[in-house]
């Protein structure tokens, strides 16, 4: 069950609890807006955490990782964020690029 010590793990300027249930745990990226959603099971005695994620509140969640706690679930959503926002970045450069490249041509002559 999710409890208190499992909540303080949570660093809250990063991340919005927007949802918490017994075994549930949903919280949304200030950095990225995108929902996390950590499901507290127990397989052979061993507690863990199944990270879903999604993009959007209208999306569906979707499985992304398994990891043992609170703690480390939010270190992986960080990386990923840290991934998600360089993709994002390299896409708006080459974006930039082939504008500026394709206004280039066009003012050319002939």
């Amino acid at each position: 069950m999710i409890d208190r010590i499992d909540i303080e793990a949570v660093d809250k300027e990063y991340f919005e609890i927007t949802w918490k249930k017994e075994y549930t745990l949903v919280l949304q990226s200030r950095n990225t807006g995108h929902y996390w959603c950590l499901l507290e099971q127990v397989y052979n005695g061993h507690r863990f955490f199944r990270i879903s994620h999604r993009h959007h509140v209208s999306d569906p969640f979707h499985l992304q990782k398994n990891k043992p706690t609170v703690e480390e679930c939010c270190a992986y959503i960080r990386s990923h964020d840290t991934y998600h926002l360089e993709r994002e970045r390299k896409k708006e450069e080459r974006r930039m690029r082939r504008r500026a490249n394709s206004g280039e041509k066009q003012s050319l002559p002939g």
